[in-house]
């Protein structure tokens, strides 16, 4: 999976989550570029636990950074199909690692649309401290053999949401498996990133 985050500072080009989020309906900026980088390949322990798909983001080193009350960060998500055959069902699953699950909420809004323009639609944000990849999971689309799929996520803090920094995960899942069979669990891929929550001014 990759992904392609905005907010905060660096070198980099200017962060899209440092101002207002673009109109509904343009494309973000830098996705023609992130759109051309190759799909990276899977790495071992991906190979071995039965992964099909590569996910990555445009900052990886980086992550996601949001200030309580303050503007939404985005991040671009790149899922390839590393087979020659079509994968189905694919559908797209968000996981907040979260040492105070069930104690409160982290205060944080996720909503994703499908690029270049589609509409922002709410996406649910699993809170948990284990892997839940159907939990939550929605969007389902087919990939075709050796295609790709760009989808864009932006996140918002809430005025009292506790600071820190905390492992994000995407999931790529088929939207029919068994969550109690790990063999129809596999068959999709995992994208990881910190989310950082500054704190209040």
């Amino acid at each position: 999976m990759v992904f392609r985050g905005g907010g905060g500072g660096g070198g980099a080009p200017a962060p899209r989550g440092g101002g207002p989020p673009p109109p509904r309906g343009a494309p973000p900026p830098g996705l023609e570029a992130f759109h051309a980088k190759d799909c990276p390949a899977l790495t071992e322990g991906e190979q071995a636990n039965g992964n099909l798909i590569s996910l990555s983001h445009d900052q990886p080193e980086k992550g996601v950074t949001v200030r309580p009350g303050g503007a939404p960060a985005t991040v671009l998500v790149k899922l390839c199909n590393t087979t020659d055959r079509p994968l189905t069902n694919i559908a797209l699953s968000t996981q907040l690692e979260w040492s105070d699950a069930g104690e409160r909420s982290p205060g944080l809004k996720v909503e994703r649309r499908e690029t270049p323009d589609g509409t922002w639609r709410a996406a649910e944000l699993v809170v948990a401290n284990d892997h839940q990849p159907l939990t939550g999971a929605d969007g389902a689309r087919d990939l075709a053999p050796g295609a790709t799929r760009v989808v864009e996520y932006r996140f918002r803090a809430a005025e009292d949401a506790p600071s820190g920094a905390r492992p994000l995960t995407i999931h790529a899942v088929r939207a029919d498996a068994d969550p109690g069979d790990i063999e129809e669990l596999r068959g999709g891929g995992t994208g990881s990133l910190p989310l950082r929550v500054l704190p209040r001014d």
